[in-house]
C-alpha cells in the first residue's frame, strides 16, 4: 500500500500541472486513509475552487475549519467564497 506521503507527492505534482481531477483522485485517496488529514482535505477545496464549484469547495474549507480552527487560509477563502454567495444573492438584481 502506497504511503500517504507518496500520495501526496503524486496528488502535488497534478495539481502543479493543472491537472486538477487527476490531483483530487489522490487527495481524496488520502482522505479516504485519513478522513482527518488537514492538506488533503484543503487541497480538494483549492481544486474544487480551481474548477468553480463553490459549494464543494466551501464544504471543504468548512471542514479543514473544523478540524483546526485557526487555519487561516481555509478561514481566508471561507470568508472570500461567502462573500462572492452574499453578492449573487437571488434577492438582489445582479448583472
Amino acid at each position: 500500500m502506497e504511503k500517504i506521503q507518496d500520495i501526496l507527492s503524486n496528488a502535488k505534482l497534478h495539481f502543479e500541472a493543472e491537472e486538477f481531477k487527476l490531483a483530487q483522485s489522490y487527495y481524496q485517496k488520502v482522505v479516504d486513509l485519513d478522513p482527518n488529514h488537514i492538506e488533503a482535505n484543503f487541497m480538494i477545496g483549492e481544486i474544487h475552487h480551481q474548477l468553480g464549484d463553490m459549494a464543494k469547495a466551501l464544504s471543504a474549507y468548512i471542514k479543514v475549519s473544523d478540524l483546526q480552527p485557526d487555519h487561516a487560509k481555509a478561514n481566508v477563502k471561507i470568508k472570500m467564497i461567502n462573500t462572492i454567495l452574499d453578492y449573487f444573492n437571488k434577492d438582489m438584481h445582479n448583472p
